[in-house]
C-alpha cells in the first residue's frame, strides 16, 4: 500500500507542472512584439491554470481501480487469498489510473498554454 501512496503523491506533484512549462519559440519567425515574451507567457500559464485537473484524475483512479481489482481477485484467487489479491489490485489500479489523469491533464494544460502562445503571435516548436 505504500507504493500506491507513492504514486499517488507523484501523480499530485506532476500535475502542478504547467506553471513552470516554458515553449519554446523560434523569435526570428514569431510576429508577438519584442519584450511581451514574460507577460504573454505569465497569462497563458493563468489560462491553463483552469484545466480541471482533479475530474481527470479522480475518473482515472476509478476505472483503475475496477480493472485492477479484477485482475488482483482473479489473481488472488489462483494464489488462495481472493480478498488480499482484490485489494491489492484496486489500490494499485486506482494509483496507476490517477497518475495516469495526472499526465493527460498536464498534456491538455501544454496545449493550452502553446495554443495561447500562438495566438498572440509567437512561434511554438514544441
Amino acid at each position: 500500500m505504500n507504493k500506491t501512496v507513492a504514486v499517488l503523491a507523484a501523480a499530485l506533484a506532476l500535475s502542478a507542472c504547467a506553471s513552470g512549462y516554458r515553449p519554446v519559440v523560434d523569435p526570428s519567425m514569431s510576429k508577438a512584439p519584442p519584450g511581451y515574451y514574460e507577460h504573454d507567457l505569465a497569462y497563458c500559464q493563468n489560462l491553463a491554470d483552469q484545466v480541471p485537473t482533479g475530474n481527470e484524475a479522480a475518473s482515472n483512479a476509478l476505472g483503475g481501480a475496477a480493472l485492477g481489482a479484477i485482475a488482483g481477485g482473479v489473481i488472488g484467487s489462483f494464489s488462495g487469498d481472493f480478498g488480499k489479491g482484490l485489494a491489492a489490485g484496486a489500490g494499485i489500479g486506482a494509483a496507476t489510473g490517477a497518475a495516469r489523469g495526472t499526465v493527460n491533464a498536464e498534456q491538455e494544460k501544454r496545449r493550452v498554454i502553446d495554443n495561447c502562445m500562438r495566438n498572440r503571435g509567437y512561434s511554438v516548436l514544441n
